[in-house]
């Protein structure tokens, strides 16, 4: 649900459960959430939002107090059907009080620009612009084929994923690929059952958003309590920071044993899989299969830019004839142009050769985080995860929520993401993509101050 997207105003005096009830009340009037959508369950939305179930109710029964949400008995809650006012909101005034500038951001979501090489990107690029047939028209719908082809040599060098460019579709990001795997596995897999899928804890809300508006059914699971009644579509994150850790070799190949017993679909979001830094790279969940029951996801937002929306899916040999059934009801979402300069840096070794550079530098940093975190806070700060992917995972002993300890960070110019909210071991994800080497110890001796 797009209710799951709601971030805290940590320097609002105004309550959580209003904060939360505004939110909801906008997404209402603009639309977003139409009337008769049902709303996440008390249990859930507390699950999600990681705040108590009474203050999920106390939200939930203010908003029906006035109005905008209506509880059906025995069903749940839904967006109640509002008369929208033509009148706009009022500007805010200038003046007001302003969030503190940041100084030092661990919570970003982009990477270092000065890491991408901008003038060897430029050369694909204009190597591209000289295909003027492949550029007069709109695209193949399923991507360039000289970018499946490269894709299918580099994802098995780099990640063990086997299979030919005719399994590779091209998109412009993971969500417009979902779309597209939605349709396919409505009309092979869910051609005569309802559309279920659960996901590994604690979920990706953008994924699920798109599987509930194509009527999925969407749960959650954890990889420790596989049950015999989970869906025939389970998806998974190996290298999700929000869990903490990657998958070990065991749950792997208890989650690939589990999905031969019960002829069911394994989606991998292989979301920074290529960064691993003090063990052996670890193969794809495809790769470790027969490849007949796993759908791959791969992305490049992180391994070049985050506004180079180029990634990319890998279908079983089995759904092939579903996807061509429809392939051309879908037309292409990236640009051919980069398509190809992709290609052409793929070919020629660039990728191979900048990703080795950025796991070096990710690595120094990752080490240095470390470094820095055990010297200034000793043994009041406990490092939960660390080896996989661009966040570190971290508990702090501390008698505040981490929303608190988040937001006196912030007056301080340093930003953290934190995650479970309760004391006395709040946890927070350290990003350490953007921020640059030299900040790295004057913003833990800040957190050291303010925490």
């Amino acid at each position: 649900m797009l209710i799951e997207n709601f971030l805290p105003d940590i320097f609002s005096k105004e309550p959580l459960y209003v904060q939360i009830g505004q939110f909801i009340k906008q997404q209402i009037r603009s639309g977003q959430l139409p009337p008769g959508t049902k709303l996440p369950s008390l249990r859930r939305l507390a699950a999600v939002l990681q705040i108590s179930r009474t203050t999920a109710e106390t939200c939930y029964n203010q908003l029906m107090a006035e109005g905008f949400v209506e509880s059906l008995p025995q069903k749940g809650y839904y967006a109640a059907d509002i008369l929208l006012s033509e009148k706009k909101p009022a500007a805010k005034p200038a003046g007001g009080k302003t969030s503190p500038d940041v100084q030092y951001d661990f919570a970003n979501n982009y990477i270092d620009a000065t890491t991408f090489p901008a003038a060897l990107w430029r050369r694909h690029i204009s190597r591209a612009l000289r295909d003027r047939e492949l550029l007069s028209g709109y695209g193949d719908p399923q991507g360039e084929l000289a970018l499946r082809q490269a894709l299918a040599e580099y994802s098995h060098e780099s990640r063990g994923v086997s299979c030919a460019p005719e399994q590779i579709i091209i998109g412009a990001g993971v969500q417009s690929l979902l779309e597209i795997i939605s349709a396919v596995l409505l009309d092979s897999v869910f051609a005569e059952s309802a559309p279920c899928v659960s996901l590994e804890e604690p979920g990706f809300p953008q994924a699920e958003e798109i599987f509930r508006r194509n009527h999925w059914n969407v749960s959650h699971f954890t990889i420790e309590a596989m049950q015999p009644e989970l869906p025939r579509l389970l998806y998974v994150s190996p290298s999700n920071p929000y869990k903490g850790r990657s998958l070990t070799p065991e749950q792997r190949r208890n989650l690939l044993r589990w999905s031969r017993e019960h002829q069911t679909y394994i989606l991998e979001d292989d979301y920074n899989g290529e960064f691993r830094y003090f063990s052996t790279p670890v193969t794809s969940l495809q790769g470790m299969s027969d490849g007949d029951h796993i759908l791959y996801l791969g992305s490049f937002s992180r391994l070049l830019l985050p506004s180079l929306r180029l990634s990319y899916a890998v279908l079983p040999p089995g759904l092939l004839p579903a996807y061509e059934k429809n392939r051309m009801l879908y037309n292409q979402t990236a640009s051919t142009i980069e398509q190809l300069a992709l290609a052409g840096f793929i070919t020629e070794g660039s990728l191979r050769r900048h990703v080795k550079k950025l796991k070096h530098l990710y690595k120094e940093k990752n080490t240095l985080l470390r470094q820095c975190l055990q010297r200034y806070f000793e043994g009041q700060v406990h490092i939960l995860s660390y080896e996989s992917g661009l966040h570190m995972r971290i508990a702090l002993r501390n008698p505040e929520s981490s929303l608190i300890l988040a937001g006196k960070a912030l007056e301080k110019g340093v930003k953290v993401i934190p995650i479970k909210t309760e004391p006395p071991h709040p946890e927070f994800l350290l990003s350490f993509a953007g921020i640059r080497m030299q900040d790295i110890e004057p913003a833990v001796k800040l957190l050291k101050e303010c925490w």
